[in-house]
């Protein structure tokens, strides 16, 4: 029997994963600093950022996908009152990984051009993973 549930360590969630009487846990979503991890959720015609379990929005406001990557990766910017942005990457779409951060002080093209910079280093680092992966096998 396999059963989920998350634990919260201030700002930090813990995902936690019980299988055939093992349990298995990894890091979840976190704000750390600038740092914001969490997983995207797409409804009503736009993307929320959600907590490992899905079930608490961290955040639900305007989304705008800035790029797209061969792989089904987004380059995703979520926007902040007062000139605030939270820019950054998902490598696919509903349910997946997002990795970003908050930038301020900056207009919309501005905080498009990061979200892309930002967005095509996390699109790296995942095809060196992928490329680790397979030379493993």
């Amino acid at each position: 029997m396999t059963s989920t549930r998350s634990v919260r360590q201030g700002q930090v969630e813990i995902g936690i994963i019980e299988h055939n009487g093992h349990e298995y846990a990894a890091l979840g979503s976190s704000v750390i600093r600038r740092d914001i991890t969490g997983y995207v959720k797409y409804k009503r015609n736009h993307f929320w950022l959600t907590t490992w379990a899905g079930g608490t929005t961290m955040l639900d406001c305007r989304s705008e996908v800035v790029g797209r990557f061969w792989n089904g990766g987004l380059a995703l910017m979520f926007r902040l009152p007062k000139g605030r942005f939270i820019v950054g990457y998902v490598i696919d779409g509903d349910g997946s990984l997002f990795r970003g951060e908050l930038i301020d002080n900056c207009d919309e093209d501005e905080a498009r051009r990061h979200c892309q910079m930002v967005a095509d280093n996390w699109a790296e680092v995942d095809q060196m993973d992928e490329a680790a992966e397979l030379a493993e096998v």
